[in-house]
């Protein structure tokens, strides 16, 4: 991709923020784009196009071009990672396109990757500026994966990274072949349930700086995690908010939905009512553990999501809003 006249070429400071997608991840992918530039507005993007409807792609161009947003969509090597296993929807072959990334910017000392489900609510200069030394990543520790998972690799939980959120050594990736050690190991642990991410951990043990909670902050997990305010929100699991209602930060979602001027639709299924029946009577029963769960809630309101809504209201009151526009995200 990149080459001598390339925008990124080595020896350039600006941030490179890389996603990939396939069909199933569209609409987060245009918020996540859209949400990272408004907080990183000289950022270049880079897409990964694994499976992503031209319609899409198509509109995609047209969103950046309208905005100004620096944005390259390249095609995944489908010959790279075409007969690696994968898990339905939630894990497909877009899962491994971030192990492709030192190839496709290979000019590139360092990139910032991204899950596509992610929304970016901050500036990430301290993630670019991260001094990675001789590590090959820097990420947050994943924390809620099964100790099963954890015991067939012989991984402490306080050692296994979750990959939705990357600093990565392009360099050092490069010279020792880790894309390569990486899809070997996905081969040699087929059943494992979270392929990719766990042959990552595998291969970069011991060379990971650990980051903090607030970088890679999952969505429907805020009630196990030590309270910190999110700089990148992860909708990790099934339920995204562009397919479901009251989901965690859902209203976040929506408000940067909104802003972007996108034909994305609000998310109109509804999580089963039983979870919410027992929050209820948890809580007129006046048990500890959804006492706890409300005080969180209220917590991240209070402290994150009206605080933070409001300062982009006054951010967006100062610039003309994007025009509203149909798209093929789904």
């Amino acid at each position: 991709m990149a080459g001598p006249d390339s925008p990124f070429s080595r020896g350039r400071s600006f941030m490179i923020i890389v996603t990939a997608s396939d069909n199933n991840f569209v609409s987060g992918l245009f918020l996540f784009i859209f949400s990272a530039w408004i907080h990183n507005r000289e950022a270049k993007f880079v897409v990964i196009d694994a499976g992503i409807e031209p319609a899409s792609v198509i509109e995609l161009r047209l969103f950046c071009e309208r905005n100004g947003i620096d944005c390259q969509i390249v095609r995944a090597d489908a010959k790279r990672i075409s007969d690696l296993p994968t898990r339905g929807k939630l894990l497909t072959t877009a899962a491994y396109a971030r192990i492709l990334i030192p190839e496709i910017l290979p000019d590139c000392d360092k990139a910032i990757y991204m899950d596509a489900d992610t929304l970016v609510v901050s500036d990430l200069g301290d993630l670019w500026s991260a001094d990675l030394g001789d590590n090959l990543v820097a990420g947050v520790v994943d924390g809620l994966v099964e100790q099963e998972e954890l015991d067939d690799i012989e991984m402490s939980r306080n050692e296994y990274i979750n990959s939705g959120v990357l600093a990565m050594n392009l360099v050092a990736w490069r010279r020792e072949g880790i894309a390569d050690r990486i899809f070997a190991k996905v081969r040699e642990t087929a059943k494992s349930r979270y392929l990719d991410q766990t042959a990552l951990n595998t291969v970069v043990r011991g060379r990971v700086l650990f980051l903090g909670r607030e970088w890679n902050f999952f969505s429907d997990r805020y009630l196990e995690i030590e309270r910190q305010l999110p700089k990148v929100i992860h909708y990790a699991g099934s339920a995204k908010p562009w397919r479901y209602r009251r989901v965690p930060f859902a209203d976040v979602f929506n408000f940067y939905r909104i802003l972007s001027g996108l034909d994305i639709p609000e998310g109109t299924l509804i999580l089963k009512s039983a979870r919410r029946r027992k929050m209820i009577l948890g809580l007129i029963g006046l048990r500890r553990k959804y006492w706890s769960a409300a005080l969180a809630a209220h917590y991240y309101r209070r402290r994150f999501t009206k605080p933070h809504l409001r300062g982009l209201g006054k951010m967006f009151s100062k610039v003309p809003l994007p025009p509203q526009h149909s798209t093929a995200a789904q």
